[in-house]
């Protein structure tokens, strides 16, 4: 049976919704997903920890920047206040259980909240900031260069120490959390990548592999060994119940 991987959704105006890029990425790759609904009902969180092989947390919104110790600077965007307590809650619970985490754009971005980690609201709010991060061009398209740091998990899925990525964000990691090795740099110094150092594969990407895959090796590799990682947790959650 191929690997189950559940991927977090919108649920503003009332709807789960999230791009088909991602099924279709994680299809190609060897794993069946399905969407994880917004709920505030820990049962059916804990259902979720005990369903699935994977954990991908998807783009989106805003995150709301209580969960950091901020308040709401005039820059931040909309927030998804449903799905904030949900990948809150049920971030945790997958940490726990190392299960396999792959962390897109707002994922990324989360997934540092979760761990105890900080965000800009803007990213004209750093200094750091002097390229283009919300891109206007094709979404399959490569707009920017990213760093990849050496003896990194990442460096190793990507094969390359420098790649170009497409870009859709504009709020980014201020403070990595505790137990996050920054894996990737944007040249003007804005995080693109962080893994666990404490995990066997929890990563996440400031980009959209989802959008790249089909005409990026290195990028197709990413939901490759990711779908591998989850293949490997659920063997391993078949042992423990023995």
């Amino acid at each position: 049976m191929r690997p189950i991987i559940g991927i977090t959704c919108n649920s503003l105006d009332s709807s789960n919704s999230i791009s088909s890029s991602y099924f279709s990425a994680i299809e190609n790759a060897g794993g069946t997903s399905i969407i994880l609904p917004n709920t505030r009902n820990d049962s059916c969180i804990m259902d979720f920890i005990g369903l699935i092989d994977g954990l991908l947390l998807a783009g989106g919104v805003d995150i709301d920047p209580l969960y950091f110790g901020e308040e709401p600077r005039p820059l931040m965007g909309k927030i998804d206040i449903d799905r904030d307590y949900f990948e809150m809650r049920l971030i945790p619970e997958a940490l726990k259980v190392d299960m396999p985490i792959l962390g897109v754009c707002r994922g990324i971005q989360i997934l540092n909240v979760a761990m105890g980690g900080t965000l800009y609201q803007d990213i004209s709010m750093s200094s750091k900031s002097i390229l283009k991060h919300r891109q206007d061009a094709p979404s399959s398209y490569a707009t920017h260069t990213i760093d990849v740091q050496p003896e990194s998990q990442l460096l190793k899925i990507l094969g390359k120490s420098t790649i170009r990525t497409n870009s859709f964000h504009h709020q980014a990691i201020k403070e990595a959390a505790p137990g996050l090795f920054i894996s990737a740099f944007a040249r003007d110094g804005i995080i693109e990548g962080v893994e666990s150092t404490n995990h066997t594969y929890v990563i996440g990407v400031q980009f959209h592999p989802e959008q790249m895959w089909f005409n990026n090796p290195p990028i197709t590799n990413l939901f490759i060994r990711y779908i591998s990682a989850a293949k490997a947790y659920r063997q391993r959650q078949k042992r423990d119940e023995i």
